[in-house]
């Protein structure tokens, strides 16, 4: 499939009609799909107003269209529509925001939330189009649910400008952990500091355009994605590791961290802090009046983004998992996964194997602190490692992230035993 992202340049003083006459010349010229605006493209309009606008989109463009569009009502929605469908294949279809909107997903009417049609995937050329809207691929169990209702490729749509780095951190890892090719447009405003992009990885390795045209620095800017035959983009990546060696918990081979990890015996203890708890796989420990729970999973839970959701933890107190394998693995693969687990479930990782020892954590605005061992041993600060509280915002009237008070109804997107909530 050739997906075609637009990224348009300015701040919502877009001249639609040319821009839309661009984005057909490039249809008239290359095989295209799927065309993708990003999120908030326009802006305030009723329910009506929007479908009008995308339909007459995607019968201009003579092309399945999907575009971001913000509602009136406050919600944030990416709308569908395709004019040629062949059998079986999708005609229209919405997906709303969970995340960082006036309004979300979670306040609808009882009857729309219970609507079966809500997370059902786009069908187009015998593949599945799941779609996210910015922040939400923050919110692991938003992914579980999409890809619970059917995911071959899966597109986010942004707003505007962001932190790369971050941006790519979470759609790299969303790729491996899915298997697939993800994709992502934004916005790109003038008015805003950071970098916009267009940005696509398939299973871990970051994709070329086939096709792009414009540089997206003072114009609009697209790029032509192919799913059947990508091009890989040769890049080196280099990790950056903090020189912090931090004290306040510390994990390693010996006994002389706060909690040894017996490598022989695939375990892990503490000889020098009492474990509150009795599990077989997690400890319950208590050091300097901080409460620290430490989880232990072979490697290969890394891969299962509900992990950390099943794990019997308090609510209070900071979390920490650890990944053991027998043998060596791939190592940009591991990184990259938990650099996504540290991300979205706001707890350290580490990850052991015959050819690594490293862990991860984010700061408050969720970017990466990436440790090596020293002497076979990692401090953790205990800053920004609340798990699945930390994902909440206390403040009822917060337009960031996920109000606390719609808690259970994100939970709710997946099965959790009742020790996690």
């Amino acid at each position: 499939m050739n997906i075609l992202l637009v990224q348009p340049y300015n701040n919502y003083k877009y001249d639609y009609q040319k821009l839309y006459d661009q984005v057909l010349k490039i249809i008239e010229k290359k095989l295209v799909d799927l065309v993708v605006f990003p999120e908030n493209f326009i802006d305030r309009v009723s329910e009506n107003e929007a479908w009008e606008i995308v339909e007459g989109l995607a019968e201009f463009l003579d092309t399945p269209v999907i575009c971001g569009i913000s509602f009136a009502d406050g919600t944030e929605r990416a709308l569908y529509v395709n004019w040629a469908p062949a059998e079986g294949e999708t005609v229209d279809s919405v997906f709303i925001k969970h995340s960082s909107a006036e309004k979300l997903v979670f306040e609808l009417e009882k009857d729309e939330l219970e609507d079966p049609e809500l997370y059902e995937p786009i069908l187009l050329n015998g593949q599945r189009i799941q779609v996210y809207i910015c922040h939400d691929m923050f919110f692991p169990l938003v992914t579980e649910k999409l890809e619970q209702e059917g995911l071959d490729i899966l597109i986010n749509l942004t707003g505007g400008n962001v932190k790369m780095s971050k941006w790519c951190n979470v759609l790299k890892g969303r790729s491996i952990e899915l298997d697939t090719t993800v994709l992502c447009t934004m916005a790109n405003r003038p008015d805003m500091k950071q970098p916009s992009d267009r940005i696509s990885f398939k299973s871990g390795e970051r994709l070329k355009a086939n096709y792009k045209l414009g540089n997206g620095e003072k114009t609009h800017a697209f790029s032509l994605f192919s799913t059947d035959d990508p091009v890989i983009e040769e890049v080196t990546v280099e990790h950056l590791y903090s020189d912090k060696q931090y004290t306040q918990f510390t994990v390693g081979l010996d006994e002389d961290a706060d909690c040894t990890i017996d490598l022989d015996k695939w375990e892990i203890y503490s000889s020098k802090l009492l474990d509150a708890g009795e599990e077989e796989t997690s400890l319950h420990l208590t050091k300097n009046g901080e409460s620290i729970h430490v989880h232990v999973a072979n490697y290969e839970e890394l891969f299962d983004r509900t992990y950390f959701y099943k794990q019997s933890k308090a609510e209070e107190g900071h979390h920490l998992v650890i990944y053991l394998s027998y043998g060596p693995i791939n190592e940009e693969e591991a990184i990259a996964l938990m650099k996504l687990r540290a991300i979205e479930n706001r707890i350290g990782c580490i990850v052991v194997a015959d050819n690594l020892f490293v862990a991860a954590k984010t700061n408050r605005y969720k970017d990466i602190q990436l440790f090596k061992a020293t002497d076979n041993k990692i401090g953790f600060d205990l800053q920004f490692m609340q798990g699945i509280n930390g994902l909440f915002q206390n403040s009822a009237s917060s337009k960031q992230g996920i109000p606390v008070r719609f808690k259970e109804q994100y939970l709710s997107l997946l099965k959790v035993p009742e020790n996690t909530k």
